[in-house]
């Protein structure tokens, strides 16, 4: 395990896969860990080295008492980023991880080559979590975790939630259950923290200072983040592209793996190009037709 000590009370974990010239930094999402990359870094090209950070209070971080704030946690990635020497990188960023990408992108453009949003927190904010009480009583979010946790059923909440969120994962166990591993290993502080930023936090004012190329991705059975505000965003930024991924929800790097890694690495090449939106069903289609002349040649001739 590699860790960098960010300040005098804090350390982060990290993972590195790859040892080429050109840095990408990965930053996860909420109930998350740096594991939510595991299908990026195992198919990881050579020109690449690959770090993902565990956000503090997230997989194998330190715990701290506050500091789960989205400007905070861009801050921790950047001071990340200054202990590897890391003067210019890809920023890659899921969920949760996607505002913190925004917040430090739009801190510091000049740091960024290419910034892509993964089913991102959108820049004008998560209007689900407008009526949401974040205060301190009985029936919040927090009690109810911690009331879910006392008796023993949060970890049936979250295989539930996953299940909902990314229909793809239903059929992938080992996913999965690393998803559930990592939900449960999430301290409570920063479940408070982070739904107390995402109300709160809006990255509408760095969009015009994104400078480089963007690319936001969506899966069109996302039931967490909206379609609209994040074309929204591509509209308002003056260098994006909008990839939409078929029949997976809010997690395309692990309900798709091999299509999102496809995506991904042809935009982080020098051109910027992405394959056509349905080349991932292209070979089922070829396939079908095929055996269908195939059964057709075969009537004609019994015949």
């Amino acid at each position: 395990m590699s860790y960098s000590q960010l300040t005098n009370d804090m350390s982060i974990h990290y993972q590195q896969q790859g040892s080429g010239p050109i840095p990408i930094i990965f930053i996860h999402g909420n109930f998350g860990s740096w594991r939510h990359w595991l299908p990026c870094f195992e198919n990881l090209p050579s020109q690449y080295t690959a770090y993902a950070p565990d956000l503090r209070g997230c997989g194998n971080s330190q715990v701290t008492d506050s500091g789960y704030d989205i400007e905070t946690l861009s801050q921790d990635i950047q001071q990340l980023a200054d202990n590897l020497q890391l003067d210019k990188f890809h920023l890659v960023g899921h969920s949760l991880g996607g505002a913190v990408a925004q917040e430090l992108a739009g801190n510091h453009p000049e740091r960024i080559i290419t910034l892509t949003l993964v089913a991102p927190a959108p820049a004008e904010g998560m209007a689900s979590l407008a009526k949401l009480s974040t205060k301190d009583s009985m029936f919040s979010a927090k009690n109810v975790w911690s009331f879910f946790d006392n008796i023993g059923l949060r970890k049936n909440l979250h295989t539930l939630s996953f299940k909902k969120t990314m229909p793809g994962l239903r059929n992938n166990r080992s996913f999965l259950n690393m998803l559930v591993e990592d939900a449960l290993k999430m301290d409570i502080k920063a479940f408070d923290g982070f739904l107390k930023t995402l109300k709160l936090w809006r990255g509408t004012k760095y969009l015009a200072s994104f400078n480089f190329p963007v690319l936001i991705m969506h899966g069109e059975l996302d039931s967490v983040i909206p379609l609209q505000p994040l074309k929204n965003m591509q509209h308002t930024i003056e260098n994006c592209q909008f990839y939409p991924l078929k029949n997976i929800g809010h997690a395309p790097q692990l309900e798709k793996p091999k299509a999102f890694n496809k995506a991904l690495f042809n935009f982080l090449s020098e051109n910027h190009s992405l394959p056509t939106i349905d080349d991932e069903l292209l070979p089922k289609k070829k396939t079908f037709i095929e055996k269908l002349k195939l059964k057709l040649k075969h009537f004609l001739n019994f015949n």
